[in-house]
């Protein structure tokens, strides 16, 4: 039992030190767990936890005092400071829960060694030959180097203020077309963007619906919610893919007060269109052996790329849709939309290594196949790669991994990029891979952690999907660029449609 005047510490090990955090600030103590990581933090961020649903900022202990990296064992623990919101303290290893006697502790700082005295609150005296301990100031420690982590947020309704800008709709050119691209059997479909909800990879487990409707493949769980599957390889009367193909994905159509999730093979682009580039389909690709009917075909590529563009409406024939909800409504599936949906945000997700992030996909004007090769622009900024010719308009390309100031990589087939009106001229963003439209419910999003300046003006929000334990850190596509660089943007592109057109 502890005597009046005596304190409470719990003694870690950080390099050849220990050290003490006052157990009355210590909230609790746990393992280290998958990070996600935050660009444009300090340093010694290590990234961000989902801490059973809070999103709780990871901070290297061994950095803020200037010691030599090393690498994390199994000994390893996170010490969890809650002073209005939670910070984490990675330390090598927890040595004991340690009751001290008043007159041990020495409130002067004196003794700090090798470490910067004005990061303790004091040491503690050991006995003769015993090791000092040195009692940490989390808030002294985070002082500088992060300014306003740890205290309690400025408040949600200013983040939501401000990223609201990223949600306003980009510009579009008119008389166009959004579409989502995917593949089935080496051909290319897509269907209006406007009807898709969302884009997640397909489970490892279906469960099946009792009928004898081959086209449906069964019921998954999505956000506490049954949603009914249904093969659109069985709608367009291809055959069954081959056993241990990839998983495909599932893509989420609205269809009135329901949503249905279709499965394609796997999804391929979003794509803006001119109208003038979609013919009607001739009548022999509207009569297939399945359910579904073709409505248009797209060319792209001077025609050399066509495109199949599927109608919802007519994607089921009405039988086939009172079908398959009448089986859910058996199975007790619950299809219907409720009022939170409609307040739902939708992101493209996409991965720079791998760390996921989102941006709005109302930003987004369309995502395309990274080029192969680019053109170089001469005296161009050290953040343009180049400039592109996407179907006629001339579009400067910034590589994302070098906004993010993450180390780059050898180019991969599944690099894309996120074509953006910054500043009214259409950018492309290099990214390492678009994984899925996702639709986020408003308790998923919370404020970013003020890390920097520059973070909280670029990330000031994250999904956190509490199931999956995932953290998407979501950008403003307005922030990409100041206002100086969306200036040598639209004057590269400007100079680059320029010599494009006297060439021709």
């Amino acid at each position: 039992m502890a005597r009046d005047g005596d304190a409470h510490f719990v003694v870690v090990r950080v390099g050849d030190e220990k050290l003490g955090f006052d157990l009355a600030s210590v909230s609790e103590i746990i393992r280290v767990q998958n990070l996600a990581y935050m660009p444009l933090a300090p340093k010694s961020l290590l990234g961000l936890a989902n801490m059973r649903g809070t999103v709780l900022p990871v901070i290297s202990l061994r950095s803020l005092l200037h010691f030599p990296d090393a690498p994390l064992d199994d000994a390893a623990r996170i010490i969890v400071i809650n002073r209005g919101s939670p910070v984490g303290f990675v330390v090598d290893r927890v040595e004991a829960l340690q009751e001290i006697p008043a007159a041990q502790l020495t409130v002067d700082r004196a003794g700090a060694g090798a470490l910067n005295p004005d990061m303790l609150d004091g040491v503690i005296k050991g006995e003769e030959g015993a090791t000092t301990i040195k009692i940490v100031s989390p808030e002294r420690m985070l002082r500088g180097e992060f300014d306003r982590i740890g205290v309690a947020a400025s408040g949600a309704a200013g983040i939501s203020s401000t990223a609201s800008k990223a949600v306003a709709p980009a510009a579009a050119p008119s008389k166009s077309a959004t579409l989502v691209s995917f593949d089935m059997g080496g051909q290319e479909y897509a269907l209006p963007l406007e009807r898709v909800n969302e884009i997640v990879s397909m489970p490892a487990h279906v469960s099946e619906i009792a009928g004898p409707e081959s086209a449906v493949l069964g019921v998954i769980t999505l956000r506490n919610r049954l949603l009914p599957l249904v093969s659109l390889r069985a709608l367009l009367g291809l055959k069954p893919r081959d056993e241990g193909a990839e998983r495909g994905k599932i893509i989420i159509v609205s269809m009135g007060n329901t949503s249905v999730g279709v499965v394609a093979d796997r999804t391929r682009e979003i794509l803006r269109i001119d109208l003038a580039s979609i013919d009607p389909a001739p009548a022999l690709l509207t009569r297939g052996s399945g359910d579904a009917e073709i409505e248009s075909i797209c060319r792209l590529d001077g025609g050399k790329r066509l495109v199949a563009v599927l109608s919802p409406d007519r994607l089921f024939r009405s039988e086939l849709v009172s079908r398959i909800l009448s089986q859910a409504s058996n199975d007790n599936v619950e299809t219907e939309a409720t009022s939170s949906d409609m307040s739902d945000e939708k992101f493209i997700v996409f991965r720079l290594g791998a760390q996921e992030y989102g941006m709005p996909i109302s930003a987004v004007v369309e995502v395309t196949r990274a080029p192969d090769r680019m053109t170089r622009m001469p005296k161009a900024p050290a953040f343009i790669e180049g400039v592109i010719n996407l179907r006629g308009t001339v579009l400067p390309i910034v590589d994302l991994r070098r906004r993010f100031e993450i180390a780059s990589h050898e180019p991969a087939n599944a690099r894309r990029v996120l074509v953006i009106s910054v500043g009214g001229t259409p950018t492309g963003f290099i990214v390492d891979a678009v994984s899925e439209l996702l639709s986020v419910p408003p308790d998923a999003i919370q404020t970013a952690p003020e890390l920097s300046p520059e973070q909280m003006r670029l990330i000031g929000r994250v999904v956190n999907l509490k199931d999956g334990a995932r953290i998407i850190l979501l950008v403003d596509p307005q922030e990409l660029l100041d206002e100086g660089e969306a200036g040598d943007v639209a004057a590269l592109a400007r100079t680059a449609s320029s010599q494009r057109s006297t060439r021709s």
